[in-house]
């Protein structure tokens, strides 16, 4: 390189390093420009990874895959193909495409690196186990789930041999066995691989590393999905703690943490220590955004739900009330914070049948959408089905029957007519017309309710169960009672299933 040259580097290396990215471009396209001067090809290239990686640390990968593919190119041009400067290259390129998920373009970089490992460092040297690595991590991205494995296997043979058992590589790439075996739905070899992932990476890293963060999210997912729900809530508390000590105790994502900890307890019934870990975010949200920030709107409402669980209803619905008064306050009358709140009251009130006080929530909700979305949108379509919904549970059917039949029609032409929530709109409409006596209208409806649920959500699904009961009640009031006792039983088979496989899971 020519001192000038030198010196241009020099200075936007020492600009990336600040994290000057702004600097780092333009200085990096100075020297990219002095380099093509001087007619050194590989100065060039070097320029040309420097850019891209610039653009690379912002996210912008459309923009840094051309820099990387010509400074290959240039490389091809002027180096052995199996120089080091050409396997960078192909690293930098193939980073790229898996970043900007075109795995199609980095597979066959990915293999060619491979073989080009293969070849020059023989095939059990740990580079290629490294590099079968990645090629692994590139098949599970496509689900190919059975050439991912295999590799992984061999790059973990590798790895352990070279390295030891207990190298924080080797739990590394167990931790992306364990990963690929939650793909799968294969949990139980999951949490084994996991743990044993867990075990080598705390060895080495101590156990408060916050590079263990991604694993204890792991083991978290896979207990929440075997029904190990303690389980899992002690590794959102173990990340917590992690996240406590490297970030601060008030920290976004400390407090994020939080409310995850409190919601794993809530899901497990465990009231008092969801209770305590809600308020905690609360308190600290309060301490540092005043109270009345849409944060802790959100709290509140997390707060009333606990209440409700409880059968705890005034202070409940206190805490449901506050939440959208901040809310209103803070976001206006018709933000996306206002809407949330209002729904959580509406849904409130119906919890418990006081559907004279959720009716005009669900009516404004219903405004609200229409002003922001239009009347062709899902979220208008799903508010307006609870609005009717609720005047059909206080018997004002005729309110409720013409809005049933106007959202049957668009979701028909929005969603299509084999969507699920086209199969809801029809159960609640036949529930309708069954209440007011058109019993030919609603058997029909109740009989395309199921046929389009089932194929949508599957025969299993308990919304398929709810209209069999529904359709039930309406032969029954008809005098069929062979017909009726046998969707009953269809229904409950399904119910039973259902609770069979909840129990399972626990």
């Amino acid at each position: 390189m020519s001192k000038e040259l030198d010196k241009l580097m020099e200075s936007a290396n020492e600009a990336f390093q600040n994290q000057d990215y702004t600097q780092a471009e333009t200085r990096y396209k100075a020297a990219m420009w002095e380099a093509e001067r001087s007619g050194s090809p590989l100065s060039v290239a070097i320029c040309l990874d420097r850019l891209a990686e610039v653009y690379f640390e912002q996210g912008r990968y459309d923009e840094s895959e051309p820099l990387y593919r010509r400074a290959l190119e240039v490389r091809e041009n002027q180096l052995d193909p199996q120089h080091e400067d050409i396997v960078q290259s192909l690293n930098n390129l193939s980073a790229v495409y898996f970043f900007l998920e075109q795995y199609d373009k980095a597979e066959p970089i990915c293999t060619r690196l491979t073989e080009i490992y293969e070849k020059v460092l023989g095939p059990d040297n740990p580079e290629v186990a490294t590099s079968y690595n990645n090629l692994a991590l590139l098949y599970a991205a496509q689900q190919k789930y059975g050439a991912a494995e295999a590799l992984y296997k061999r790059s973990l043979e590798l790895k352990t041999q070279a390295l030891g058992s207990d190298h924080p590589e080797v739990g590394d790439i167990m931790h992306n066995l364990g990963t690929l075996y939650m793909s799968e739905e294969r949990h139980d070899e999951a949490a084994d691989m996991l743990r044993n992932a867990l075990k080598v990476l705390e060895g080495e890293l101590g156990s408060v590393h916050p590079d263990l963060e991604p694993l204890l999210f792991s083991l978290a997912t896979v207990a929440e999905k075997t029904g190990n729900g303690i389980e899992s809530v002690k590794m959102y508390e173990r990340i917590l703690s992690i996240k406590e000590v490297h970030l601060g105790p008030t920290h976004e994502d400390v407090i994020d943490l939080i409310k995850q900890v409190a919601n794993a307890y809530a899901r497990l019934a465990k009231h008092q220590e969801a209770e305590r870990f809600y308020k905690r975010a609360l308190a600290i949200k309060e301490r540092s955004q005043g109270k009345k920030s849409p944060e802790g709107a959100e709290l509140l409402s997390y707060l009333g739900r606990l209440y409700r669980e409880q059968n705890k209803l005034p202070q409940a619905e206190s805490f449901f009330n506050e939440a959208l008064m901040i809310c209103e306050q803070a976001c206006g009358p018709r933000h996306r914070e206002t809407e949330l709140r209002l729904r959580d009251l509406a849904a409130f009130y119906q919890s418990f049948n006081r559907h004279v006080k959720a009716e005009p929530i669900w009516k404004r909700v219903v405004e609200i959408k229409e002003k922001t979305v239009g009347k062709d949108h899902p979220e208008y379509l799903e508010a307006s089905l609870e609005y009717a919904v609720c005047l059909s549970e206080q018997k004002k059917y005729n309110e409720a029957e013409p809005i049933m039949r106007e959202l049957l029609s668009t979701s028909q032409r929005v969603l299509g007519p084999e969507h699920c929530d086209v199969g809801l709109i029809m159960h609640y409409l036949a529930e309708v017309l069954s209440q007011t006596n058109r019993h030919a209208e609603a058997e029909d409806l109740y009989k395309r309710a199921i046929d389009v649920k089932t194929r949508a959500l599957g025969p299993q699904d308990v919304s398929v169960a709810s209209s069999l009961f529904g359709y039930a009640k309406l032969l029954e009031s008809t005098y069929r009672e062979a017909e009726a006792e046998h969707m009953k039983m269809c229904a409950q088979a399904i119910l039973d299933s259902e609770r069979a496989a909840q129990l399972s899971n626990r």
